[in-house]
């Protein structure tokens, strides 16, 4: 599959009203989302109630579009949680600053946005995935260009790195635009980001790590037919690497942004306390 990240490009075009950027965003990535669940190794049957939520092969159909957009409105929630305290972490005058605009605000724009979104993905899927829609249909997706890479699989690291690209692109125009100055009344100390993005970076390297098996089980089994090509041992462990390190990256981000609200809670009260013993 192309990585989760380089979905968003296929909305960047859609980025501006009546579409809800972060819906859109959050549409684009959600249908991975078992990927990154696999990682907390949650038990699960087949009679298990939470089944479709653990299974991408339900997300990444169209029988599952409740599953998808279920993760979504999940991730939308997330996003606002840690928007803030993210926007904290960048440097002074970086930080965006309002609530968001108004379709965002308006149920029926977040959801057609969702839609979008998750549309986007399974599309951009479809010519990818060796079960996908286009290369179940389109036979030269199917055909081999070297060994067994096929086009299709040529198409996912190609669209991957162009996706990947347009994402970083977009965040250094956006960078470039934001106004200069001063830090915002939130922003943290220069010292205090550093030391948080740093614990944030070695929560995803440990989740990655975490996540790694022995390198000699991803070339799978002693039989010569269960063997894998170093090609195919690689897109494991580089997959791995990403939910581990995403899913640990994610739990980081929820404890600090807890941490976040509650000193921001405290210093309000203070603040008020202060206040009112002077007046």
């Amino acid at each position: 599959m192309p990585f989760t990240l380089a979905h968003p490009a296929a909305v960047l075009p859609l980025l501006r009203p009546p579409f809800s950027p972060a819906a859109l965003v959050c549409g684009a990535t959600a249908p991975d989302m078992p990927y990154f669940l696999a990682a907390a190794r949650i038990p699960v049957s087949a009679q298990s109630w939470y089944e479709p939520f653990l299974n991408a092969t339900v997300s990444h159909g169209l029988s599952g579009l409740a599953v998808s957009v279920s993760f979504a409105l999940a991730l939308l929630l997330l996003y606002a949680g840690v928007r803030r305290p993210v926007a904290a972490l960048l440097p002074g005058g970086r930080a965006p600053h309002g609530r968001g605009g108004r379709s965002a605000r308006r149920v029926g724009g977040v959801l057609l946005s969702v839609l979008i979104g998750v549309a986007t993905h399974l599309l951009w899927d479809s010519f990818t995935h060796a079960d996908g829609w286009a290369v179940v249909h389109v036979s030269p997706l199917r055909a081999r260009l070297a060994a067994d890479l096929t086009v299709a699989r040529a198409v996912q690291h190609l669209s991957t790195a162009g996706g990947l690209a347009a994402v970083a692109a977009h965040l250094w125009r956006r960078g470039r635009r934001a106004p200069g100055g001063g830090a915002g009344p939130t922003a943290l100390p220069a010292p205090v980001r550093r030391t948080t993005v740093a614990a944030l970076a070695l929560a995803a390297l440990a989740g990655a790590a975490a996540r790694t098996h022995p390198l000699a089980s991803y070339r799978g089994g002693p039989a010569a037919a269960d063997r894998v090509g170093t090609r195919e041992a690689l897109e494991t462990v580089a997959s791995d690497w990403a939910t581990g390190g995403g899913a640990a990256l994610v739990l980081a981000l929820l404890l600090y942004a807890c941490l976040w609200w509650g000193h921001r809670v405290w210093r309000i009260r203070t603040a008020r306390s202060t206040r009112e013993a002077s007046a």
